[in-house]
């Protein structure tokens, strides 16, 4: 059974999304992936799997200085290719539902 996902906290205020990336590439995470027809796409290969076939490695989430509901979510990820990377996404009340729809998918607990 895979582990559970680390959430991790912010850290501080200079906490960003894309200092947050440019952690996790520096840590093997160095594949960018993408939502893309209800599920996640590494871009390095094109492989393509459904949000249940993602290993969720590390979470983060952010929301913004001038509006909490201005919320992104930073998913560290293993693919079924063999690649991982990191999934940026938007979320709140805003997002286009078929990019909320794997969102949440890829959010949920596994076991």
């Amino acid at each position: 059974m895979p582990a559970a996902p680390v959430c991790g906290p912010m850290t501080g205020p200079m906490d960003t999304l894309s200092e947050r990336m440019r952690e996790l590439h520096a840590a093997g995470w160095s594949e960018q992936c993408s939502v893309s027809d209800g599920g996640v796409r590494c871009d390095g290969c094109g492989c393509w799997a459904t949000p249940e076939a993602v290993n969720v490695d590390k979470f983060y989430r952010f929301e913004g200085l001038s509006d909490p509901g201005d919320e992104s979510i930073l998913f560290a990820i293993s693919m079924p290719c063999g690649h991982r990377g990191t999934v940026p996404a938007a979320y709140g009340k805003d997002t286009a539902p078929d990019v909320a729809d794997v969102v949440t998918r890829l959010g949920r607990p596994r076991g």
